[in-house]
């Protein structure tokens, strides 16, 4: 995949967090800084003031608090015991109010940008099949919130509109964007829950310590599998199917399909499709998913209008990057695809032995036979494949069995996204702040090199050690563990990717000043990644992220690209010879399974001594004043 970057009462006061356990709690909720608390309360037109701290604990303390105004005294605050329910009371009220800033600024990070659709001339069928997908769509929306953990505020939704909007907008009330990074106060519930996904036990923390405690597990397969939820039994864990755990709700979208594929039932230009429904319907209701991407892998732009996906496929909202996401995908088939598909399909049995004879033994060339990129018009965007900020401009499907191991799976390009005339101006922008006067010179406004590199991206999951590749008989995920291998095969996709343009430019298919502005968009993609940082506000890895600073860190070691007077800059002729480089070094850690190398490559770059190549905070702070995009989906029928 590619993806566009760029409470209870307390009567006392509680002790400071201990360093590493988190930020401090007071009376139940996060503690307010003393600026905070005095700049709120006369927001609030509080009497109270909170003089100085200090013991220097950074919680406010009964000694340290002051009344503002002729005569204030305290009693109804502070009594022998300490603070009173008034003041619990008026401090929780201060922090509601804190809350709700940081929500705010959570959601005007993003600027919505609306991708509509009109099917109200369209024929009856079309519509008709339209209603059922949207339903269908909106119940996934339900299925992924549960694996987020975000369902049980779904229906409750804040107190507030920009509360219940955030819920909504991130697929639960954690913040999400690089504007929330530490921010304790950025919730979209008052009680401030922490995350935690229906797919693990909810009595342990989600983080990188839960994923090494399950992968170290008797039972580990099962556990991390990416169609099952983990919960406890005993002393241990056990892995039970989606469809016991969420068995209604996926029995509910069944129903859907079904009803989707009754209304085509008589279009015999869509029975593709119809086959498709029918399979995905049976794989919501017994969780076996190969029956349905074997149907989906036979649909094509040749053979149907439509380009639909609903499945549970990708694993980055995932604390530990190893259960499948629930999601839909729904477009029209954008014919300029076919183009590209000719054009690349006759050449892809030399883009894979090549890319096999630069990574050398022990990987060898195997017959590759997955279908070229297919163009998408989006309509609809639901569950996983609804991001708060951005959207996925690049899918290869499925992720694991026989279709994808045999070289059958599908690869579509989003079209339409980013296309409208702010996100063009803002994006010239950017690359105008980043860019060195000769490498901006080659920034194309045109969407083809975009495209281009998207095509290349996803179509490079396809070649070389792909994401089932086996390693002494071990999946990728299995060797490397979930994070690291979502990593380096997304690594290995966009290195790859950058080096098979210059074969199309020997090949005639591309000539050099497209060549130049591909390269150009290369490069201003993986800053707007790196300008989101390295870790999500919760702590996990950003694979997009990190694989983004390796890049450019390596270009730049490299020669290849150069930082001088606060711009980037591409040496053309150095470049090429560069991205051979990274793409063989990167192609052997996963044909190896060199799990030291893998992650020392990483680690270099995302928080060791070559991170400082990287520039993360000057990127950062240049982009900092652009709002990123939200994409918000319209579907008249």
């Amino acid at each position: 995949m590619r993806s566009f970057a760029l409470a209870c009462t307390l009567l006392v006061a509680a002790a400071p967090a201990a360093r590493g356990a988190g930020p401090a709690h007071q009376f139940g909720v996060p503690a307010l800084s003393r600026p905070d608390f005095n700049r709120l309360a006369a927001r609030a037109d509080s009497p109270l003031f909170w003089v100085a701290d200090r013991n220097g604990n950074g919680l406010i303390e009964p000694d340290e608090l002051a009344g503002t105004g002729a005569g204030r005294t305290l009693a109804a605050w502070v009594d022998a015991r300490g603070f009173t329910p008034k003041f619990v009371a008026a401090y929780q009220a201060l922090v509601e109010l804190r809350r709700q800033e940081s929500v705010r600024r959570e959601l005007d990070y993003a600027r919505p940008t609306l991708v509509q659709s009109d099917f109200t001339r369209a024929p009856a069928t079309e519509r008709a099949l339209l209603a059922e997908l949207l339903a269908a769509a909106g119940l996934v929306e339900e299925l992924y919130l549960r694996q987020t953990g975000g369902f049980q505020y779904w229906r409750t939704r804040g107190p507030d509109p920009a509360s219940r909007m955030l819920v909504w907008r991130n697929h639960g009330p954690w913040c999400e964007t690089p504007a929330s990074n530490g921010d304790a106060f950025c919730n979209a519930v008052p009680s401030f829950p922490p995350r935690r996904s229906e797919a693990y036990p909810q009595d342990l923390p989600q983080d990188e310590a839960m994923c090494r405690l399950l992968q170290a597990q008797p039972n580990a397969p099962e556990l991390l599998n990416p169609f099952t939820v983990v919960r406890r039994q005993g002393g241990g864990f056990v892995a039970l199917p989606l469809t016991k755990a969420f068995g209604p709700e996926m029995s509910a979208v069944a129903a859907r399909l079904r009803a989707a594929a009754a209304v085509i039932a008589q279009d015999p230009k869509e029975q593709p499709l119809r086959a498709y429904l029918l399979a995905a319907a049976r794989g919501f209701e017994t969780n076996d998913w190969a029956p349905a991407d074997e149907a989906w892998a036979a649909m094509s732009a040749q053979n149907s209008a439509w380009y639909l996906r609903i499945a549970p496929d990708e694993v980055y909202f995932d604390p530990c990057q190893q259960k499948a996401g629930f999601h839909v995908s729904l477009g029209r088939i954008d014919q300029s695809s076919l183009d590209w598909q000719r054009k690349l399909s006759a050449i892809r049995t030399e883009m894979e032995q090549s890319l096999a004879r630069l990574i050398g033994a022990p990987y060898r060339a195997r017959e590759v036979r997955f279908h070229m990129p297919d163009f998408m018009e989006v309509v609809l965007n639901a569950g996983d494949s609804r991001h708060p900020i951005g959207g996925t401009i690049g899918q290869s499907l499925p992720n694991w069995g026989k279709v994808v191991q045999e070289g059958r799976g599908r690869t579509v390009v989003m079209s339409n996204l980013y296309t409208d005339p702010d996100s063009k101006r803002i994006a010239r922008e950017q690359a105008r702040d980043l860019l060195a006067p000769a490498t901006y010179a080659a920034y194309s406004d045109s969407h083809a090199p975009f495209l281009l590199n998207t095509i290349l991206h996803e179509a490079t999951h396809n070649f070389g050690p792909f994401s089932d590749y086996r390693i002494a008989g071990k999946p990728a995920k299995e060797v490397f563990g979930g994070q690291l291998a979502s990593t380096l095969e997304e690594l290995k996709a966009q290195i790859g990717g950058m080096w098979y343009l210059d074969l199309l430019r020997r090949k005639g298919l591309v000539d050099e000043a497209t060549l130049r502005a591909a390269y150009v968009d290369d490069l201003t993609w993986a800053l707007g990644h790196i300008s989101r940082g390295m870790k999500t506000p919760s702590g996990n890895a950003q694979p997009y992220s990190q694989l983004a600073a390796v890049i450019v860190g390596a270009l730049l070691q490299d020669g290849a690209v150069t930082f001088k007077d606060g711009k980037f800059g591409i040496n053309f002729q150095k470049l090429p010879g560069a991205i051979a480089r990274l793409t063989k070094q990167v192609g052997r850690i996963k044909a190896t399974g060199d799990v030291a190398a893998g992650r020392a490559l990483v680690e270099h770059f995302v928080s060791g001594k070559g991170h400082a190549l990287v520039r993360q905070e000057h990127i950062t702070a240049v982009l900092a004043k652009y709002p990123k995009v939200s994409f918000r989906y319209s579907v008249a029928y």
